[in-house]
């Protein structure tokens, strides 16, 4: 018994790179998530961004906007009302603030604030920290002015024109009258006045962005770890001696490769349909009415994925290289893209490191069928242009590879 464990001990150690990899994998996956969950012992939380419309351009909206800038974890972003809608829509950002015309002088005659929070209701639960962080500055900051207001407004119907030195005690002891008695009124004010309109710009009528996020973000993951898989066969045929009769044949080395990453296309095709067909099913997901968008993501997804199975193949030597290269890769790109963590709950860094994933771009565009309902345009074909790159990428490198490694163990 103890000549087999050592037997197996020694083959596995022989194997620096699977053996390497026992190591790293853990290590890694452990590290991406502590780093998304703010797992470093400084509890800090990434800055949330927000586009800022002025539509007022008054100086009153200008000295209230200017208390953003102050507001650590606020990032504005100025910009248009078009061009915010814009962002939000196609899910570049997910809010913006807009002032709108009026706003300067509803503050001044302490009426209704022509205020408004646009947002993608995809992103309800960084909403929430928002109008917290928003509350923190505007709310105190428009307050004080209208307070001030109310206060001037009080004392000049008690006082009218006498303001002078004799009565100043006076004056100041009912300003402080006024202070301490209109907490009821602030508070109505803060219900009434001073309420921040909400408006869901991106909001389907059909698919909850849970479910999409559940479906889109599974499939991706599962997929990849299938057709990295399909891409072991190539040193399973190796193992095998299949390979070397496939050398020997009339086929060039390209063709084998084609051939193999052909099937797992196809395979790749049918197993995402299969499982948007489920969710269509059990979960209500309403795809029948989008398969022409679907056929094209998915198509470009598969490939893809296929291109990464058969890379992954053509640069290992060994099913146990494999293995753990694959887990690696696999788990991070999940992680870092949104198979695992939505992106947006995720450090500032991670989510500038999420576009080098087949996942995001593949999960986004599943949003932008679902969710965003967007149609065949720019916006939509811009996840699937990224995948068809990443797949062509991806596939020169494995022919590139693959008689430098798998055809030369053959």
């Amino acid at each position: 018994m103890f000549k087999i464990v050592r037997k197996e001990l020694l083959t596995f150690i022989k194997d620096r790179r699977a053996l390497l990899l026992t190591f790293i994998v853990p290590i890694t996956l452990i590290s991406l998530f502590a780093l998304a969950f703010g797992g470093t012992g400084g509890g800090s939380v990434r800055p949330i961004s927000i586009l800022v419309v002025d539509e007022d351009k008054s100086a009153t909206s200008k000295d209230i906007l200017s208390s953003l800038d102050s507001v650590k974890m606020l990032k504005p972003v100025y910009t248009t009302g078009d061009s915010a809608l814009t962002l939000i829509t196609t899910g570049k950002m997910s809010a913006a603030l807009v002032f709108h015309k009026g706003f300067g002088d509803s503050v001044k005659n302490m009426r209704s604030l022509p205020w408004e929070l646009e947002y993608d209701e995809a992103q309800a639960q960084e909403m929430g920290m928002l109008q917290q962080y928003l509350g923190q500055s505007l709310f105190g900051k428009v307050g004080k002015m209208m307070t001030e207001k109310m206060i001037r407004t009080n004392i000049d119907k008690q006082f009218g024109g006498m303001m002078d030195s004799n009565m100043k005690a006076s004056v100041l002891a009912q300003v402080n009258k006024n202070v301490s008695g209109t907490n009821n009124d602030m508070d109505k004010m803060k219900n009434n006045t001073m309420k921040l309109k909400m408006t869901s710009v991106v909001k389907s009528a059909q698919d909850s962005p849970g479910l999409v996020q559940a479906v889109a973000g599974t499939a991706v993951m599962m997929l990849l770890f299938g057709l990295t898989a399909m891409g072991g066969r190539i040193l399973e045929e190796k193992e095998n001696g299949t390979l070397k009769r496939l050398m020997y044949s009339p086929l060039h080395t390209n063709e084998i490769l084609m051939g193999k990453m052909l099937t797992s296309i196809i395979v790749a095709f049918a197993q995402l349909m299969v499982m948007l067909t489920f969710a269509s099913f059990v979960f209500g997901l309403h795809l029948w009415s989008k398969l022409p968008q679907v056929f094209i993501l998915v198509t470009a997804t598969a490939f893809a994925c296929s291109g990464f199975g058969v890379f992954l193949a053509s640069v290992v030597k060994s099913r146990d290289q494999l293995q753990g290269l694959s887990t690696l890769v696999v788990l991070s790109m999940s992680a870092i893209g949104g198979s695992m963590i939505p992106t947006f709950i995720m450090p500032e860094w991670m989510q500038k490191v999420s576009p080098f994933s087949i996942n995001y771009w593949s999960i986004q565009g599943f949003f932008d069928i679902f969710w965003r309902q967007l149609p065949m345009g720019t916006v939509f074909f811009e996840k699937v242009g990224i995948l068809m790159i990443i797949g062509s990428v991806l596939s020169i490198l494995a022919f590139r590879f693959f008689r430098k490694n798998a055809m030369s163990m053959a």
